[in-house]
């Protein structure tokens, strides 16, 4: 299974498989470890059982570039403070950007190999949102112990091949 986020395109053509990627950036805050004060995760943040809070995220179109920006470090603190008073004091402990592979649209591609059996190619960006359909559904076809799963072509990369079709990140 070839899942290597932004090199894929390179790899997948060396099995017949066309896998087009692009990227955005995420950039996080993660400040100390606060006493519980958030009881579920938002898309703002969330806190971790040891306490400290997952502030994020951007979405950035800026290529292959993972640094962090203070303009964007400032604004996920402020909408955080703005959503959590609490957060006002706490102190930021480390700030992170990283990229995300997706594809044109956004949406997953799970395809195998007509030209090499058993090679699949798989970009996906919600890797731990679909974990339950990535263990029970695609690792057994993937794995050879099912069939492609009913109506699977969606996920096909054939969909990018029609010159007619737009896309957008807004999914």
């Amino acid at each position: 299974m070839l899942a290597a986020g932004l090199g894929i395109a390179r790899l997948a053509d060396q099995v017949g498989l066309h896998a087009p990627v692009t990227t955005t950036r995420g950039q996080v805050l993660i400040t100390e470890r606060l006493k519980p004060f958030i009881e579920y995760p938002t898309n703002k943040a969330r806190q971790t059982a040891e306490g400290s809070v997952q502030i994020g995220s951007t979405s950035e179109d800026v290529g292959f570039d993972d640094r962090t920006t203070t303009d964007k470090i400032e604004w996920l603190a402020r909408r955080a403070v703005d959503t959590f008073p609490a957060l006002a004091n706490a102190r930021l402990v480390r700030a992170w950007g990283a990229l995300r592979p997706l594809t044109p649209d956004g949406y997953p591609i799970y395809q195998g190999s007509d030209t090499c059996p058993g090679a699949y190619v798989v970009i996906c960006h919600s890797g731990v949102t679909l974990a339950a359909a990535h263990a029970y559904v695609i690792g057994p076809w993937m794995g050879g112990l099912t069939e492609a799963p009913a109506d699977f072509d969606t996920f096909q990369s054939a969909r990018f091949r029609d010159p007619n079709a737009s896309f957008s990140n807004d999914h």
